[in-house]
């Protein structure tokens, strides 16, 4: 990533946290890259409750006229305010931290075991390094330093057998 685009993030961060915050809300994260011969912000918010679409508007709205005002950007761009998503990306220790016990996908720098990608649950995570225990190989001990990316799984035909579960007819 350029630097001048990671101290445009940096400072779109110092900008949007207080204005998030003061929702209740967590910003979850930031994605500012070219898209199709544009360029996209996208801030990514969270909370325990989920937020909703009038909260997430609001927000975009409040956001666009703080970015204007302060005019960090010197090119066009689209901006998108969203949640993370059901699959979403683990991108510091406390998203880690809160998915502990959840199913999660990790992709590593380098092989392990003779794979990069490891699925299974979150087990522990420590100072400098997670363990996941794999749903084919068990536990595996991963160095932060190592971790390319992780998201949670959702595990969708669970959900489906457990809402039909609780269903009463």
């Amino acid at each position: 990533m350029r630097p001048e685009v990671q101290d445009i993030i940096q400072h779109i961060e110092t900008l949007a946290t207080p204005l998030i915050a003061e929702a209740g809300i967590e910003l979850w994260g930031i994605d500012f890259r070219p898209e199709l011969g544009r360029w996209v912000l996208r801030l990514a918010l969270d909370r325990e409750s989920g937020v909703s679409l009038d909260e997430l508007t609001r927000i975009h709205r409040e956001l666009n006229d703080i970015l204007d005002a302060h005019d960090l950007i010197p090119w066009r761009y689209t901006l998108e305010v969203s949640s993370p998503g059901i699959n979403r990306p683990l991108l510091r220790p406390a998203h880690y931290h809160r998915f502990r016990g959840e199913r999660v996908r990790v992709h590593t720098q380098e092989e392990q075991q003779g794979r990069r990608v490891f699925v299974g649950k979150l087990q522990t995570v420590e100072d400098h390094h997670i363990v996941v225990t794999d749903e084919a190989i068990g536990d595996t001990r991963i160095a932060w330093e190592d971790i390319r990316k992780t998201t949670v799984e959702h595990n969708f035909t669970a959900s489906k057998g457990e809402k039909k579960k609780g269903r009463s007819h």
